[in-house]
């Protein structure tokens, strides 16, 4: 793995602690890390860690992925860009571009279709990866399109019905995992501007009554499982407000891991371990993990918990 032509790159950081480029608070550092405002350069830089071996992990704005706290190998890239545009019935989001932000912006504008997107404290591109939701709405059911680059470069634009959504997943975990995501285009409709804020502030208080707020979480830790809520079989198991060094299952809702006190990925791996033998010892319900885990375990203590 040839590593010079990086060194070289402007802005880059050496063993930059990802804790401070997440919404969690929690992370190792990684080997390299670079913020970049300008998406033109993405896929030069794509291209050639693939040619000199260097791993690449696109980071997104780490409200749903829990770096490890041995850190990431490689070159860990997040993407800042945050335009937003509108025409002809379709919004365009750069990857960087936070959902809630983004959604607030389109009502203040009277555009309707994407006020699911305040209850998505994610970024476009990760939003896109994960086929991220909420209150009814997610990905699949706005994105017309988005503009990707591939493993060598390229770059193109997939349709919406071509990136196989599922429930939390899309091509982009599976055959396109190595494709990075560029733009979202999503469906709008125009609407009377005072009639989308209420529906914004509808979701925005749901959320806030709901989820914890104004507090470091980590989002939904679990899958809902068919026909059920992770929440619901937590709280039952009585795991509501169970603490592991500095990590909490939220009191509010036990589907939330919440950062209270300087906690580390191993405190809240413990908690995400805790809790899914715990609902499946009462209610026979295996849990599937929805937070995504980047980067490796700081020992081989914690790896075994890192499973699906």
């Amino acid at each position: 793995m040839s590593t010079d032509w990086l060194q070289r790159w402007p802005g880059l950081r050496r063993d930059e602690p990802l804790a401070r480029h997440s919404q969690f608070g929690i992370g190792g550092p990684a080997d390299m890390f670079l913020r970049l405002d300008e998406l033109a350069v993405v896929a030069e830089l794509v291209a050639r860690c693939t040619e000199s071996g260097v791993p690449l992990t696109i980071l997104g704005a780490g409200s749903n992925a829990l770096v490890l706290d041995g850190g990431v190998r490689g070159l860990a890239l997040r993407l800042m860009t945050k335009d937003l545009a509108v025409a002809d019935g379709v919004a365009t989001f750069a990857a960087g571009t936070m959902l809630p932000r983004a959604a607030l912006d389109l009502a203040a504008a009277g555009w309707t279709g994407m006020e699911w997107g305040i209850g998505v404290p994610g970024s476009c591109g990760a939003s896109i990866w994960g086929n991220a939701g909420a209150f009814g709405g997610d990905v699949e059911g706005s994105l017309v399109e988005c503009e990707v680059v591939a493993p060598d470069g390229t770059t193109r634009w997939i349709a919406g019905a071509d990136c196989a959504f599922g429930y939390r997943d899309s091509r982009f975990k599976h055959d396109l995992s190595g494709h990075v995501v560029l733009h979202g285009r999503f469906t709008v409709v125009a609407d009377d501007i005072a009639t989308v804020r209420a529906r914004t502030h509808a979701v925005q208080s749901e959320r806030k009554r709901t989820q914890p707020y104004g507090v470091r979480s980590l989002g939904s830790t679990f899958k809902n499982p068919p026909g059920d809520f992770a929440g619901r079989l937590l709280e039952a198991a009585g795991l509501a407000g169970r603490s592991h060094g500095g990590a909490r299952i939220s009191p509010k809702h036990a589907n939330f891991i919440l950062n209270v006190d300087h906690a580390s990925a191993a405190d809240v791996l413990a908690l995400v371990h805790c809790a899914r033998d715990e609902v499946a010892s009462r209610f026979d319900v295996v849990l599937e993990r929805e937070i995504v885990l980047l980067g490796e375990p700081a020992s081989d203590a914690v790896a075994a918990q890192t499973a699906p």
